[in-house]
């Protein structure tokens, strides 16, 4: 069964090579590998052109969910790998996840994503509270499939619509949202935590701290119709306050992570903070999705693929 990879990147000099590198040491060797330059303005492409691969350049910044579709629709296999550019498969990654697509229920699978970078306060921050993976048990059709790395069948992919580029044109979401279609049309998802991969990403106070708040407001689909100073109040008392804040506490405390306890607080301040630069864009800034604006490109530029 040949198999595509690709990998979406934007602005992602500083991981490519180790990301192509893990790819091409598969002990399941790779039909072809797609590195998608999402309009990237540093040097990856440039690098990327020095290793077997094929790179597909997009005329500007798209979004995560536009190079998702690119890798997809140019891929000439029917069985399409992903690993975003700050991740760096195991050797056995893809000969794990392989056998679960023999069974034609399965649309996709993923591996388990493992936080390897910790030399900040802020990546212990994001190893504590935005682990990309459900843990160390095999799954059947956890809640969604990570983005970060994965197999899926092309078909199902193309027969949903692909991935939706407007909703998730943030870079955020587009992960949840794709597995629910999947499931929704009639595919099993499998996590398996044998295949291993690598998260070599590097985060600030400031990246992570960005990365927070888009998973919450993707997750939960809060703001998408209308926001009003009213909602933000009491989204800052039910949602941040009352709900993540004492979460993030009590998961620090337990363990014994005092020195992520600022980081909590200041994330408690964060959150109203955004929500209120949201309202004052959907307010008094362009006519167009807040998401399509400067704070989507200043997001994803801390937050490289």
């Amino acid at each position: 069964m040949r198999i595509s990879l690709y990998i979406p990147c934007y602005n992602g000099e500083r991981y490519i090579a180790r990301a192509i590198e893990g790819a091409l040491r598969q002990s399941l060797p790779l039909d072809e590998v797609l590195v998608i330059d999402d309009g990237s303005r540093d040097r990856t492409r440039e690098i990327a052109l020095a290793y077997p691969v094929r790179v597909i350049s997009h005329d500007r910044n798209r979004g995560l969910a536009a190079a998702r579709n690119t890798g997809v629709r140019s891929a000439r296999n029917e069985l399409v790998a992903s690993l975003d550019a700050d991740c760096v498969a195991e050797p056995t990654w893809l000969e794990t996840l392989l056998p679960h697509l023999q069974d034609p229920t399965v649309g996709g699978a993923g591996g388990r994503l493992d936080e390897t970078v910790l030399f900040s306060l802020a990546d212990r921050w994001r190893q504590a509270h935005l682990a990309e993976n459900w843990g160390p048990s095999f799954l059947v059709n956890p809640a969604f499939l990570f983005g970060a790395n994965g197999l899926h069948r092309k078909p199902v992919l193309e027969a949903i619509g692909g991935y939706d580029e407007v909703t998730w044109v943030a870079g955020c979401g587009e992960d949840t949202d794709i597995s629910r279609r999947i499931r929704q049309h009639g595919y099993k998802l499998i996590y398996d935590p044998a295949a291993r991969v690598k998260h070599i990403k590097q985060d600030t106070t400031r990246s992570v701290l960005d990365t927070r708040w888009r998973w919450w407001r993707y997750g939960v689909g809060a703001y998408f119709q209308r926001i009003r100073l009213r909602s933000i109040a009491a989204t800052f008392y039910r949602a941040h306050f009352r709900t993540m804040f004492f979460e993030h506490l009590a998961e620090d405390l337990r363990p014994g992570r005092f020195e992520l306890l600022w980081l909590d607080v200041l994330c408690l301040f964060y959150m109203p903070y955004r929500d209120l630069k949201l309202y004052w864009q959907s307010r008094f800034g362009p006519t167009r999705p807040p998401e399509e604006g400067s704070m989507a490109r200043a997001a994803l530029e801390q937050s490289p693929r």
